[in-house]
């Protein structure tokens, strides 16, 4: 007898799938890599009701440690794998999918290190539920739906500028662009003309900022201690503007996380690499099929085109002086804008794809009839 998999039972899966990665985070992943953050915000060690509205660390430790209190250190975790599982849940669900398009979804962000990291007590699972509803706010703009739950989307905005205050540059960016498309009623070359000059602005600005990105280059290895086994020596910020000149592989190197020479070098360094060679290459297969789909049809949509690189440029450029020195801290900051860039990818890729098999059966049916 085969079983119908509907989409209310593959969210079960993926919340239950949440609930496994958080148990093996506890009682397993903690045993070669100790979640020190996690603990700390577990027993009290930053609980301070007085700075939780304006301290992200504090806000964090503050909550923890309550429901720590009430629930005991491992149920204490739940609320936080509630809050990313609805993160995404609010993203996705904006997206019209079928089940085969949400189970391949769900399994991208299904991943381990994505996984363990936003199912504890952590600052990674509030940025996948900030981020989320930010995402699915993006997507109502994008679709031209209304928009409600504004008092979701503030709380959101919030807690992006308090947690990951980088990121606003990204979401500024999008947003700023899309209200500029839909305000100017933008056609094709207008959108085209709003990317490049989206990159005239980006690079003028840091242009004109490059002094003070500069010197916060120079002061980032002191926040990494070499007597950390995967800590790199220092060799990407050595002159000025090293931070510019090594940005590409920077923004590389900081997303993938380790080498492929560290990671022959360490086990849990060969499970990151080869998961991050897995989600490159299906962001390469997705991009290619989007490629031939742009040559069949002697079509680029520059409207998507431009809103995936708008936000994704900029988030990238924001993250890697935090992920370049070790490959640790690049995986694990990098859940806090996967679960994003994966659903916006995803939207974008599916929103193509409809569109072109949409125009395909229109166009057999007019020749059909002729």
């Amino acid at each position: 007898m085969k079983i119908k998999i509907t989409s209310k039972r593959l969210w079960l899966y993926f919340f239950i799938s949440k609930i496994i990665y958080m148990f093996s985070a506890i009682f397993v992943y903690s045993k070669f890599s100790p979640l020190v953050d996690t603990h700390s915000y577990l027993t009290g060690v930053v609980y301070d009701p007085q700075l939780m509205f304006s301290k992200s660390t504090q806000m964090i430790g503050t909550i923890a440690y309550s429901f720590s209190l009430i629930l005991g250190p491992v149920l204490a975790n739940v609320p936080f794998v509630i809050l990313s599982f609805y993160g995404i849940y609010y993203a996705v669900s904006r997206i019209d999918l079928t089940n085969k398009q949400l189970t391949i979804l769900l399994i991208l962000l299904s991943f381990p290190t994505f996984g363990i990291y936003s199912s504890v007590a952590s600052k990674e699972a509030i940025a996948v539920f900030f981020m989320g509803v930010i995402l699915g706010f993006i997507i109502d703009i994008i679709k031209k739906r209304h928009v409600g739950n504004y008092l979701l989307i503030v709380i959101a905005f919030y807690l992006c500028i308090l947690f990951k205050p980088q990121y606003m540059i990204g979401i500024s960016a999008l947003l700023i662009y899309l209200f500029l498309s839909r305000i100017l009623r933008l056609k094709g070359y207008g959108k085209l003309f709003l990317l490049v000059l989206f990159f005239i602005v980006s690079f003028g600005l840091l242009y004109i900022f490059r002094y003070e990105i500069n010197a916060i280059s120079f002061n980032m290895p002191k926040y990494f201690s070499l007597k950390s086994n995967s800590t790199r020596e220092n060799t990407f910020w050595i002159d000025d503007f090293d931070v510019f000149k090594n940005a590409l592989y920077g923004m590389y190197i900081a997303f993938v996380g380790p080498t492929f020479t560290e990671a022959t070098q360490k086990t849990t360094h060969l499970f990151a690499w080869i998961e991050s060679m897995i989600i490159l290459s299906t962001f390469a297969v997705g991009s290619l099929k989007l490629y031939l789909v742009a040559i069949k049809t002697y079509k680029l949509n520059i409207y998507y085109l431009s809103i995936f690189l708008t936000v994704t440029l900029w988030i990238l450029f924001v993250h890697y002086p935090f992920g370049v020195l070790n490959p640790g801290s690049a995986i694990r900051y990098r859940e806090n804008f996967y679960g994003f860039l994966v659903i916006l990818f995803y939207f974008l890729y599916t929103e193509t794809l409809n569109q072109y098999y949409q125009n395909l059966e229109i166009k057999n049916k007019i020749q059909d009839k002729q």
